[in-house]
């Protein structure tokens, strides 16, 4: 990675989840992050004063902007952290997740250097623990996403792909002004699936084209305290907010791609129907399996829980599939010097894994 020459504003909303940014943001101390970090915190005094010890004591270190807004839902502090930041670029993250401070410079680069291109990324890692919480041993590490981009020159064309591949574009480098306008848009949504991520990532690649660039950009904790997308697609779309929601999804967004590509508004509602149909269509089949045909009640799940009855036999097994199948996302890939994103990814790895002293009040849970 090239020196530091593109700051980028890392947003970062949290409520009463303390030992989840503090985890972050000693991480980001720990690699020198150049990146001014904009935190928007909804939580209770506990958690709120864990924050601010925490954040006094990183403040020689990294530059944090910190602010308590108890009343603002998620996107509203979204939109109110990036109206605050005055750097060019911005990512926003979850306060249970890191980004790669050279990956955002990378991309806040190709950015400057390419006005046709909205957003980027590199690749991004999804990690679980043995034990809930925010740090401990590994249980699984592999792709959140491996090469994710939207290259098309129309807004119709990137829509229609994305429909049928979705990712969530929320995480990548923004140009600010951009990342606003985007989250401005779509207001009064009830259903919180649409309001959280679908909205503002179908906007975003309606808007502009995304660039993947080869780097460890993120990497995400799945955990019981997650904000889950829909798991339930069944109860989501014949719930009471779901139609009224997917109304205000699909004004927006056929407002946004009529205007992107020139067409008229009739033919742009067909193609955000047809997108979005894509992206349910594949949904309810996945979550419909993962539902109804786990691996607890497969073969598949039967032959997991013997080889947990043998010691050494999983992490054997998962070292022979990574093997095989060139996982170079997963653990023991990543932990391999010779892998192109051991470097990036070891800070984060130690972060997790070694649970620090407290240094100072709120330092750890």
């Amino acid at each position: 990675m090239s020196m530091i020459i593109c700051k980028v504003a890392i947003l970062i909303p949290t409520k009463n989840r303390s030992e989840f940014l503090i985890r972050q943001l000693r991480y980001y101390a720990s690699v020198n992050n150049p990146h001014p970090i904009y935190v928007g915190d909804a939580s209770d005094e506990e958690h709120k004063e864990r924050n601010q010890s925490a954040i006094e004591g990183l403040q020689s270190q990294i530059k944090i902007h910190y602010n308590h807004w108890p009343k603002l839902n998620n996107r509203q502090t979204n939109l109110r952290l990036a109206e605050m930041a005055t750097e060019q670029y911005c990512a926003w993250t979850g306060d249970d997740d890191f980004l790669v401070p050279g990956s955002l410079n990378e991309c806040a680069k190709f950015l400057k250097d390419h006005s046709d291109y909205r957003t980027a990324q590199g690749k991004g890692i999804l990690f679980s623990l043995q034990n809930s919480g925010a740090y401990g041993e590994l249980k699984d590490c592999g792709a959140y996403w491996a090469r994710k981009e939207a290259v098309a020159e129309s807004g119709s064309k990137r829509l229609l792909n994305f429909g049928a591949n979705y990712w969530v574009p929320v995480f990548s480098v923004h140009r600010t002004v951009e990342f606003c306008n985007d989250m401005q848009d779509g207001n009064n949504i009830a259903d919180l699936s649409f309001d959280r991520e679908l909205t503002q990532g179908y906007l975003m690649i309606c808007r502009g084209k995304s660039k993947f660039l080869d780097c460890l950009y993120l990497v995400r904790e799945g955990h019981n305290q997650h904000f889950r997308l829909a798991s339930d697609y069944f109860g989501w779309i014949t719930g009471p907010n779901w139609q009224p929601s997917y109304q205000i999804f699909h004004d927006t967004l056929t407002d946004a791609l009529s205007s992107v590509d020139n067409i008229s508004e009739s033919k742009a509602s067909e193609i955000v129907k047809q997108a979005f149909w894509a992206h349910l269509s594949s949904g309810i089949k996945h979550k419909y399996k993962a539902k109804y045909f786990s691996n607890n009640s497969s073969f598949r799940g039967s032959i997991r829980k013997r080889l947990k009855m043998i010691p050494g036999a999983v992490h054997l097994v998962k070292n022979i599939r990574a093997k095989l199948y060139n996982d170079e996302l997963s653990l023991p890939a990543l932990l391999n010097s010779a892998s192109p994103y051991h470097k990036d990814f070891m800070p984060v790895y130690e972060a997790i894994t070694k649970q620090p002293f407290t240094k100072y009040k709120g330092a750890t849970k």
